[in-house]
């Protein structure tokens, strides 16, 4: 299989917009039908101010299942795609939701037409900012909020949470990490990621170069390294509690063990699973088993005891 080419697919992306997904049946009415227990939710569109522009967000909240908990979700895309319209964004919010707990999902400007960090990672920090303001959108206690992601937008919800930790603002309770991306380099690949590779074969390889030419584009010509682009890559003492959860037959399964390993290192509590038979971005397949697995894990992290 011919490496996936990211510059040709930025171009395209720049060029004509990101591209329709050729599903069926992924808006709200057809969720509903699939999982009657998601029509109980009621979801609406904010626009957060932001220092680049107004934000748009997303609340999702069961009037009939008050919550003392509440999640910020961040949806992934190689910080080039993705919407608050994805399943691994509004599928998955309307899912956590349903069982109890309400969600704002958070999009971002995309790392397109000169766009570049911190943009991204500026507008996810107002959103929680805005979560914890008067207005108190989910409702929840500053001690019951949570962050979490998918991918790059894993990424954005760890960065957030350690530059809020060094700039004293506050923190999330916990994190909660879907396939990770953590690192400015993918760390080196164990047999076990390998032999989950060749007997499942995923349809984009994320090889080192792939990686490093996405990563590459996100933080475009710096003269120094970008402090909290990759958070790996920098100081991890401090975080709150974390919950990784990767993809069995995934590249990236690489950054998400070795950020446990350096959570461990530095005496964060983290527990690190790996989903079984999964691809990267199983979260955008509604109703998918391992995605259903591990949503609730996340709802059982969530509502551990205090």
């Amino acid at each position: 299989m011919p490496e996936f080419d990211v510059v040709d697919f930025i171009r395209q992306l720049e060029a004509n917009g990101p591209m329709a997904d050729p599903r069926p049946d992924l808006d709200t009415q057809s969720l509903v039908r699939a999982d009657p227990a998601l029509s109980p939710v009621v979801v609406t569109d904010v626009s957060v101010p932001g220092p680049h522009g107004d934000v748009p967000v997303r609340v999702y909240a069961d009037p009939a299942q008050p919550s003392r908990s509440g999640l910020v979700w961040v949806h992934g895309g190689g910080f080039v795609g993705g919407s608050l319209d994805m399943p691994e964004a509004h599928w998955v919010s309307l899912y956590i939701a349903s069982r109890g707990v309400p969600v704002v999902s958070v999009d971002y400007q995309k790392a397109l037409r000169g766009v570049r960090y911190p943009v991204a990672l500026d507008e996810v920090i107002a959103t929680w900012l805005w979560v914890l303001g008067a207005d108190r959108p989910l409702g929840a206690r500053v001690d019951r909020l949570h962050f979490g992601g998918a991918s790059a937008g894993a990424n954005l919800a760890t960065a957030a949470t350690q530059r809020m930790r060094d700039g004293g603002l506050p923190t999330p309770t916990s994190l909660m990490l879907a396939y990770p991306l953590l690192h400015a380099e993918l760390p080196p690949l164990h047999a076990d990621i390998t032999a989950a590779l060749a007997s499942n074969p995923p349809p984009v390889n994320f090889t080192p170069t792939v990686v490093k030419a996405f990563n590459a584009n996100y933080i475009g010509e710096v003269a120094a390294p970008a402090t909290y682009a990759f958070p790996g890559d920098i100081e991890v003492g401090g975080l709150p509690s974390v919950l990784i959860v990767n993809a069995e037959a995934d590249e990236l399964r690489a950054s998400g063990e070795l950020f446990a390993r350096q959570l461990a290192h530095a005496g964060v509590d983290v527990v690190s699973l790996t989903q079984e038979g999964a691809q990267h971005g199983y979260l955008d397949q509604p109703n998918d088993v391992a995605a259903i697995e591990t949503i609730d894990r996340f709802l059982a992290h969530i509502n551990r005891p205090s």
